[in-house]
């Protein structure tokens, strides 16, 4: 967990200074009551500053969570791994995000969610999921490797297959609430293999 640091004070504070202490006061706040305890006007009187100030920043409190999130959360490194079964690359690759996920709590992050929802979604997606980006990328690696061991043909793949890991998070972010490894293994087992394997080459 990043160190948190002190909310300046100075009414005069500007740019990162102020973003920075903003974040703060969000993030202390969320670790002391929760994410339905969360207001606005918690964040603002911990931050000394106004309601105004955030709504010019950000437009409710799962945004500024999770901005918060990303600047104080765990690391999520998305890595590809290369271990002879494409299987367990996707569960090493999918499963990254779970770290995260359980320091925000199934509360959290259904509260998000909830609150997200007819909004912008890919707030949530950006920020747990592919927050330093190459996500598609990732993915076609892994198939590539698997390719190379004859367990998919990636030329029958059309890109919609290759983006369904993407869709199967945001499924089950949406549906649960949650993410697992429970989860996760039931997305690669139940529809992730089964779809890209039903392209291997015949004989």
């Amino acid at each position: 967990m990043k160190k948190l640091t002190e909310a300046k004070k100075s009414a005069r504070r500007r740019g990162k200074e102020l973003e920075d202490a903003l974040l703060t006061a969000a993030w202390e706040e969320f670790q002391e009551k929760g994410y339905d305890k969360l207001t606005m006007e918690g964040i603002a009187a911990r931050a000394q500053t106004t309601k105004t100030v955030l709504y010019r920043r950000w437009p409710k409190k799962a945004i500024i969570l999770l901005m918060a999130f990303r600047k104080f959360g765990p690391d999520i490194h998305f890595e590809v791994t290369d271990t002879g079964s494409l299987r367990d690359d996707l569960f090493n690759l999918l499963s990254a995000p779970i770290a995260g996920f359980k320091v925000l709590g199934e509360e959290a992050i259904r509260g998000i969610v909830a609150d997200q929802v007819g909004g912008n979604i890919g707030n949530l997606f950006d920020t747990l999921l592919t927050s330093d980006g190459g996500f598609r990328k990732r993915i076609l690696t892994i198939l590539k490797h698997a390719e190379q061991r004859g367990e998919v043909d990636l030329s029958k793949l059309s890109d919609r297959v290759i983006n369904l890991p993407i869709l199967m998070y945001l499924d089950e972010i949406l549906s649960t609430g949650f993410l697992t490894e429970a989860g996760v293994r039931e997305i690669i087992d139940e529809i992730l293999m089964p779809t890209f394997t039903a392209s291997q080459r015949k004989e």
